[in-house]
């Protein structure tokens, strides 16, 4: 009867450090197919966290404008605050409109990004089989930023929902395919 030795303290460390990161990726993987389940629900969740840091930041501003009353600019600092705070203000009382709008924004930018990344692929050319890749990516980005354009504002009921969860489920995985690998490795 063989014993094996008592694991070293590095291991016990790594074992568990990897396990609050497993925990973190079954978490993000958990919420990333509940946001693709429930689209809608995760575009208004999503939105209203914006909104609600626009307003936090934009009170934490107004006040630290107020204590800088020697600075020079703490009438700018104010009337940045001021307008975060009734930026967050808005986009808490009036969700779905700011769902439309920010939908519409992130076609645009995914629109955008499709177009120059496939430029980019075409210009630099690198690695032969990768600028491949990239040019698909960026078709792939022009076609989703398109169908969000497209579509909109019918878009603003699942996209940003949708694009968050897939975001989150890919995140999650990646992050627990890293985690058991270097768990493996410590072994």
């Amino acid at each position: 009867m063989t014993m094996e030795p008592p694991p070293s303290t590095e291991i016990r460390a790594t074992n568990a450090a990897t396990g609050w990161v497993i925990a973190l990726s079954a978490g993000l993987i958990g919420l990333g197919i509940l946001a693709i389940l429930m689209p809608a629900i995760a575009s208004a969740v999503f939105t209203s966290v914006i909104g609600w840091i626009a307003l936090v930041s934009g009170v934490f501003q107004v006040g630290q404008a107020f204590q800088a009353k020697a600075f020079r600019g703490q009438g700018l600092g104010l009337g940045v605050g001021i307008l975060y705070a009734i930026a967050g203000l808005y986009i808490l009382l009036n969700l779905v409109n700011a769902t439309a709008l920010l939908t519409l924004a992130f076609g645009l930018l995914l629109m955008a990004e499709g177009v120059f990344t496939i430029a980019m692929a075409f210009t630099y050319r690198a690695g032969g089989t990768m600028s491949w890749f990239v040019a698909i990516n960026g078709i792939i980005t022009l076609i989703l930023g398109i169908l969000a354009f497209n579509r909109w504002p019918f878009s603003a009921l699942w996209l940003i929902g949708l694009y968050v969860g897939i975001s989150l489920l890919l995140t999650g995985s990646s992050l627990l395919g890293a985690a058991l690998a270097l768990r493996k490795q410590g072994v």
